[in-house]
Parts: C-alpha cells; sequence; structure tokens
C-alpha cells in the first residue's frame, strides 16, 4: 500500500518512500508538495508505518497538512489506543526533485504550529521528529522541543489516557489495510459492519464518526474522527480523504456512506443519525464527482437517510441541535 508498511524500515527507504509520495501530493493553489512517514505503536508493537500528504482546499483552513495525513490513516488504521512513536517530513516546491542544486531541494521545512500540537496530543516529549531535505540531508528534535509546555489531553483529561492500554493483541498488516481500504463490490451490509467497527477519538464530544468513501477507481476508504485537545481536530471527511489522497493521488468520490454514534456515556435515539458538519462536506466537495453524488447516513438499527451531497449542506449540526444527551 501506499500510505501503508508494516515491519522495520531503513532510513534509506524512508526518504525514498518520501519523495515516491511527493506526486500524490494535492498542492493546486502553491504547488508545494509536503510529505511525512510516521512510524506508530499499538499493543506494544512500533512497526507500524503511515504515509501522508497535504492536501489543499479552497477552505485553506481546513486543508489537511502531510502529518495530519499520517495521523489520519494511523488512527483508522489502528484505532484510538495508536500512538506516534517516530516521524519524518520533506517539503519543497513541485518543480523541485531530489539531485537538482536549486536551493529548494536542500532546503529544511519544518512542521507548522498546527501539526505540531496534534503531533503532541498522541507523542511522548521525547518522541523524535526528522526534517528531512530531497536531496537527503536531515535534522532532527523531539516533541518536548518544538512544542514546549505543550497542552494535550494528558493535561485536559489525564484519567482518559491512563487508561489507553488494553489486553488486546498488535493488528496483522492485512488487519490494519483492512480498517482503511478495501477493494471489489461491497453491499451496504458490509460498509455498515466495517463502519462500526473504526474507533474515533472523541474525548470532548463523545460522538464518534467514521466515513466510507467509494472512489471512481472503484476502492472504498475509510475515516475516522480524531479530536485534539486545543480543538485543532480532524474530522472523519478529512481523514478518508486524506486516506484517499495519499494512497491513490487525486481521485474523485462517488459515494459517501457515514455512522454516527455516541461513546462514552453519550446516549442517542436509535431513529436519529448524525449529520456532517459543514467543514467535512467541504472537504468532499473538493474531491467530489459532482455536488449530487449520495450521501447514505446509517442509523443505529442499520436503516440509511439518503440525500445528496448538497442537500447535505442543509442539515449540518450545530450546538442547538445536539446528538446525543451525556450522562
Amino acid at each position: 500500500m501506499k500510505n501503508f508498511r508494516k515491519g522495520k524500515l531503513s532510513d534509506a527507504e524512508i526518504v525514498q518512500w518520501l519523495r515516491d509520495l511527493r506526486k500524490n501530493s494535492y498542492a493546486p493553489e502553491t504547488d508545494f508538495f509536503v510529505t511525512a512517514v510516521f512510524r506508530a505503536r499499538v499493543q506494544g508493537v512500533d512497526d507500524y508505518y503511515f504515509g501522508g500528504v497535504n492536501i489543499e482546499n479552497t477552505d485553506h483552513r481546513i486543508a489537511t497538512h502531510a502529518e495530519e495525513g499520517c495521523i489520519a490513516a494511523m488512527v483508522t488504521g489502528l484505532g484510538r489506543n495508536a500512538e506516534i512513536a517516530e516521524g519524518w517530513v520533506m517539503a519543497a516546491p513541485q518543480g523541485v526533485n531530489a539531485g537538482d542544486s536549486d536551493p529548494a531541494a536542500d532546503t529544511m521545512i519544518s512542521c507548522c504550529g498546527k501539526c505540531r500540537q496534534q503531533i503532541a496530543g498522541l507523542a511522548g516529549e521525547g518522541v523524535k521528529i526528522h526534517t528531512i531535505t530531497l536531496n537527503g540531508r536531515q535534522s532532527s528534535t523531539t516533541v518536548g522541543a518544538f512544542l514546549p509546555d505543550l497542552f494535550t489531553f494528558r493535561q485536559y483529561i489525564p484519567e482518559l489516557l491512563a487508561s489507553k492500554k488494553t489486553d488486546a493483541s498488535a493488528p496483522s498488516y492485512n488487519e490494519v489495510k483492512d480498517k482503511m481500504i478495501r477493494h471489489g463490490e461491497l453491499t451496504e451490509e458490509e460498509i455498515f459492519a466495517w463502519l462500526k467497527e473504526i474507533e474515533s477519538i472523541v474525548y470532548i464530544s463523545k460522538v464518534s464518526q467514521a466515513i466510507v468513501l467509494e472512489l471512481d477507481n472503484g476502492v472504498y476508504v475509510a475515516g475516522a474522527k480524531i479530536e485534539e485537545a486545543a480543538f485543532l481536530s480532524i474530522n472523519a471527511a478529512q481523514s478518508a480523504v486524506a486516506v484517499a489522497v495519499s494512497t491513490f493521488g487525486e481521485r474523485r468520490i462517488r459515494n459517501v456512506l457515514v455512522y454516527t454514534k455516541g461513546v462514552d456515556g453519550c446516549e442517542i435515539s436509535e431513529d436519529s443519525f448524525g449529520t456532517l458538519t459543514l467543514s467535512a462536506l467541504q472537504t468532499l466537495f473538493e474531491m467530489a464527482e459532482h455536488d449530487e453524488i449520495p450521501v447514505r447516513f446509517f442509523m443505529e438499527d442499520g436503516d440509511i437517510v439518503s440525500m445528496t451531497l448538497s442537500e447535505a449542506t442543509r442539515v449540518a449540526p450545530t450546538y442547538r441541535k445536539p446528538f446525543c444527551k451525556k450522562s
């Protein structure tokens, strides 16, 4: 898979992967390509690697950075207990290539503040983050060094983080892959079962949301909702699009399937369904085949509410229309 590997990788393999990912970046406005690879840990196993690319949006605030693409894939594939063990980032303008004498091929580009905050939420302060140029020059820092006095769920809701460890076994390569990407025709029942397997990180809202997108190449990709303590969250649509673009490059979405549920004391009625925020819809509009692609919302009993992407903008959630009651 283009965005996921399992088994220890050498520095040379990671550098080449970062270079190869560049052609999948979606940067129609800046032509500035950013790629990242994160090594992840879950259940004591730390040889899961996830790749990500930057994905621009006409609404700049909801553009997805390469580091966010790695986080999206990591949480979708490994679940809410996944942690970042190490990271690598590479960036340069589109027309610059490895081996060029152009100064941009050897210019260090570090993680932005937004990504530093999100990385810190899923990594210990001693975790190393490496910046690598196209020509292979490298510098390294730690999460604690690039974001001192950090603020994460460890401070905000420490009792939840203390209970992250479970007795479950670490997933295999195929189990992780199948959480993110599936090929072949799938029934609505199969997609619903898949959506129910995906774990979100939702310590604040207690409203979990997962999305499966059918792409124009016939492949299905999934994404999880990932909340962050400073509200620099990644919605499920951004996660799924990040998985899609990191793996296949620019693709068009032809079908959207959504499942929302309450967790950790969030109670919902069986006949309700969770809608998509306007930022999630904006993310989908950027990559949709057209504005009237179908969006299907699963209710807890498996029934479906269907509408078009355009129609979904009229039922965006607000705090005035709460999805659940928190016990």
